[in-house]
């Protein structure tokens, strides 16, 4: 199941809304949300997403700590001035990632992309764990018989054995890659020749 490449932003500054809509218009949705009481219904109709916060913006800290309990699985991106103390307390608090105000493209939409890779893989972890959580399916007694059809059959691997004389230029090379070759056929990680 693939995650819709959904981003929430807020901010007031209509200036980084351009730039970051430009930035991800290749690779995302991007909604932009200004008022603080309209985050909670942005997220309840396009959660799980990633959350870009300009921490510059009105009631942004106490929006991080509702994101924080209310809102885990959606991955939350501060944007700040550069080591200003907002953007030191957002690196602290846990989110997912905290980047610069002056947003480089190629960096920007890298973060975003690696974002959405991420909740593709927590929700792949959600799936799982609920699969598991309603028992595993049954499984199939497992049978020796196969290994011993196979050391008695005629081995597949042994079609790919004429490559080892590929190089017949100087002993060692030849001895060097029948060596491969028989481990590769063989399916063993180790061969020894003895003389």
């Amino acid at each position: 199941m693939r995650i819709a490449s959904i981003c929430i932003l807020y901010t007031q500054d209509g200036d980084l809304a351009r730039r970051v809509k430009a930035f991800l218009r290749t690779m995302a949705l991007v909604r932009h949300v200004t008022d603080p009481n309209r985050m909670e219904a942005a997220l309840q109709q396009n959660s799980p997403a990633v959350i870009l916060m300009d921490l510059r913006a009105k009631e942004c800290r106490d929006l991080l700590e509702q994101l924080e309990q209310d809102w885990s699985e959606s991955l939350v991106i501060a944007l700040g001035a550069l080591r200003s103390e907002p953007l030191r307390e957002a690196e602290q608090s846990g989110i997912y990632a905290a980047e610069d105000l002056q947003l480089d493209r190629h960096r920007f939409q890298t973060l975003v992309g690696r974002a959405f890779d991420h909740l593709e893989i927590m929700q792949e972890n959600r799936d799982l764990r609920e699969q598991s959580h309603y028992g595993p399916p049954a499984e199939q007694p497992r049978r020796s018989e196969p290994v011993l059809e196979r050391a008695h059959a005629p081995s597949l691997p042994l079609l790919r054995f004429p490559r080892v004389f590929r190089r017949l230029d100087n002993v060692e090379g030849l001895l060097a890659s029948i060596v491969e070759g028989v481990a590769d056929a063989a399916g063993v990680t180790r061969v020894g020749i003895f003389s």
